[in-house]
């Protein structure tokens, strides 16, 4: 069994370079789809809320992708991020795919696995952990599925761009620091619910980073984001691997 872990994608519309990208590679998952498991760990649009049929038809190609490796007996989770959320009124009620709020523990592999968007990976972004917790309330998920799709598509963009301007440019600027917050991050919690190895995104800066705890080597990997370069992480047995897309 393979099982593939990507995030950050922030696709736009099905056209983009990434959009067939990331089609190319669910094209090489269903041809063996019981043989693979796909994570998708938040952001793979760049806006998603609800049900909203405005985003069905944005992202037609790789619904109509997702959905078809899952009917062929793929696996498939998606945690939400901070671009997609209140959707598993679409994603589980329509194909059965499973969606994931907060962190998740799996066994995966020879490895006991935390796996998580990675929104807590800095406590002192106090405006955008505001930001995660007003848009989580039962009243927001209400009127996200009230609302017409063209006015949530309008207003969702806008906020999107904002929010990935501040994100890319503060990851340039920064990643010395983030890389730091990533790692303390995976180190603080583990004693929460130790684990082998844990797998966030978020963040927009690839690290790979292995700490010892208890005499044990855990090992902390962040996947970056497709803005820089299209990546995913596979796991097969022991072996943990970094696989370019393009």
């Amino acid at each position: 069994m393979k099982f593939w872990f990507i995030s950050d994608l922030h696709l736009k519309n099905d056209n983009e370079r990434n959009s067939q990208i990331l089609l190319r590679f669910l094209l090489m998952l269903n041809l063996e789809p019981q043989r693979n498991q796909l994570f998708l760990l938040g952001d793979i649009f760049d806006f998603w809320l609800s049900s909203g049929k405005v985003f069905e038809k944005q992202y037609q190609k790789i619904v109509e992708a997702l959905s078809q490796f899952k009917k062929n007996g793929g696996q498939i989770y998606y945690f939400e991020g901070n671009h997609d959320f209140h959707i598993d009124v679409y994603w589980t009620k329509k194909f059965g795919i499973q969606v994931i709020e907060d962190e998740a523990y799996f066994k995966i592999a020879d490895y006991f696995v935390r796996l998580e968007h990675g929104d807590f990976i800095n406590p002192h972004d106090h405006k955008y952990l505001a930001y995660r917790a007003s848009v989580r309330r039962p009243w927001v998920e209400f009127i996200g599925h009230l609302v017409p799709g063209f006015i949530m598509k309008w207003f969702g963009e806008a906020m999107s761009a904002k929010s990935r301007k501040k994100t890319t440019h503060y990851s340039a600027n920064n990643e010395n620091e983030i890389r730091q917050m990533i790692r303390t991050h995976a180190e603080s919690i583990y004693d929460e619910k130790p684990f082998d190895l844990i797998i966030t995104g978020h963040m927009h800066v690839e690290d790979d980073y292995t700490f010892d705890k208890k005499g044990k080597k855990i090992r902390s990997i962040n996947l970056g984001t497709w803005l820089q370069r299209p990546i995913a992480l596979k796991i097969e047995g022991s072996n943990i691997d970094w696989i370019e897309l393009n």
